[in-house]
């Protein structure tokens, strides 16, 4: 009655003797479902398995271990002597001890061991189980053991590692809450080196599962934010190793090269200020990570890789772990070219206003709202006439002249930007003088010229 298992001897004795799950755990004082899982090798208490064994009236160490066990005992002296029986009752309680010592440490980390025949595809577990799963393993079989359809070639390729094969599963938890569980198994052979069964744990991993999908869920923010930002964003490790470079980074540059410290010397740029080249050393991020200077914005001139001139404002910051230790940097360009073509128009048409005014070749005068004269040129005072600088049109032309101009803006239509001309006097001079008035009501600025 040679058999593999526990749970085959124990079949066949209920065979044999005609006795149902029933009558045996209403005998040994157990439950149905405990004594079906005995059949499928599942654990059983000592004090459950000498009932069991003196119910059937069957050697409760042979029902347990099998015949090798029994010729093991039997093979360790043929001596009857009280100090060999003492011998092997300490080796079968170590046994025991050991079982149940490695039984108490799976349940209390709530893992669950069981086992899957290859051939016959009987699942056998732990006691534990259904408190670790919360439902019956059989129900989760398709989660537990999602390799059980495979064919048998395919399943030896997936255990022909050497170590463990590991894989995880989820099951609906109560709420429609997810529960996560990890496994790790291995497949075992008989003397023949044919598969017999895959042993395994499994142990709830729900947190774990819930701290990476909150990891993922932000890395993906991280990332979008980073792709969103209309700044470019650089990021170099603590060797300086650019690892790093978002999409507004790219058009910037017209393109990335992800170049260490001694290859930065590869962007081009320049000081908007000097004039002088930036040089690999000079960059905000190259300093950030090799003296761990925070910068503030620095303005430069750059060649992109596509050969476009740009200028944008850099500046960095280093990055450190708990101990203080820079583990890398990240840098900040923001295009500023538009800003800075404005700014150079700007200045031209500021130069040119300048030289308008600079020139002796035709009066220009600037009014303020209440027509207070706030600029003009040297052509009104080039002469000894002025002891003070003029402040009212009065001061620049006569009465008739100073009222017929204050007529004029004041009966100005709507229309945003109003040009007329008139004759009129400046004060010591005796010929009149042909005066042009611009003046934008938008504004409130008038412009006067006068030859």
């Amino acid at each position: 009655m040679k058999q593999n298992g526990f749970g085959d001897r124990l079949k066949q004795l209920l065979k044999q003797k005609h006795l149902t799950q029933a009558q045996v755990a209403a005998a040994v004082g157990t439950s149905v479902p405990s004594v079906n899982r005995w059949t499928k090798n599942g654990e059983i208490e000592y004090d459950n398995l000498r009932t069991l064994a003196d119910f059937l009236e069957v050697n409760w160490v042979w029902l347990r271990y099998g015949d090798e066990a029994i010729e093991s005992l039997q093979n360790v002296t043929s001596d009857k002597s009280e100090t060999m029986t003492d011998m092997r009752r300490e080796y079968l309680n170590q046994i025991l001890d050991n079982e149940a010592r490695m039984k108490s440490a799976l349940e209390m980390a709530e893992i669950v061991n069981w086992e899957w025949n290859v051939l016959t595809g009987t699942l056998s577990h732990s006691d534990n189980a259904v408190n670790v799963f919360g439902t019956e393993p059989e129900r989760l079989r398709a989660q537990m053991l999602p390799f059980e359809h495979y064919d048998l070639g395919a399943i030896l390729d997936l255990f022909n590692a050497k170590e463990p094969h590991i894989w995880d599963f989820k099951i609906e938890g109560k709420d429609s809450d997810q529960r996560w569980f990890t496994s790790r198994g291995k497949i075992i052979f008989d003397a023949a080196k044919r598969p017999l069964k895959v042993i395994g744990i499994s142990s709830e991993i729900t947190d774990r599962k819930k701290a990476e999908q909150a990891l993922q869920r932000s890395e993906h923010m991280m990332r979008k934010i980073i792709e969103t930002v209309p700044v470019g964003l650089w990021a170099a490790d603590d060797k300086g190793k650019i690892c790093l470079a978002n999409q507004e980074v790219k058009r910037i540059w017209g393109g990335a090269k992800y170049v260490g410290l001694d290859q930065y010397g590869e962007y081009k740029g320049w000081w908007d200020k000097t004039g002088k080249e930036v040089g690999p050393e000079g960059w905000t991020l190259a300093r950030a990570v090799s003296a761990g200077e925070t910068s503030t914005a620095e303005v430069v001139n750059i060649e992109a890789f596509d050969g476009e001139l740009r200028t944008i404002i850099m500046y960095a910051t280093p990055l450190y772990d708990n101990d203080a230790k820079i583990i890398g940097a990240i840098e900040v360009n923001q295009d500023i070219s538009e800003i800075k073509q404005t700014e150079r128009a700007l200045r031209k048409e500021l130069e040119q206003w300048q030289s308008v005014f600079n020139q002796a070749l035709f009066g220009v005068i600037k009014l303020d709202n209440d027509l207070q004269i706030i600029r003009h040129n040297d052509f009104f005072t080039d002469n000894d006439s002025y002891h003070t600088a003029p402040k009212q049109l009065s001061d620049l032309f006569d009465e008739a002249t100073t009222l017929a101009i204050k007529q004029a803006i004041h009966s100005c239509d709507d229309v945003n930007m109003q040009q007329f001309t008139l004759s009129g006097h400046i004060n010591h001079t005796s010929e009149p003088k042909k005066i042009y008035v611009l003046h934008d009501k938008q504004d409130t600025t008038t412009f006067i010229f006068t030859v």
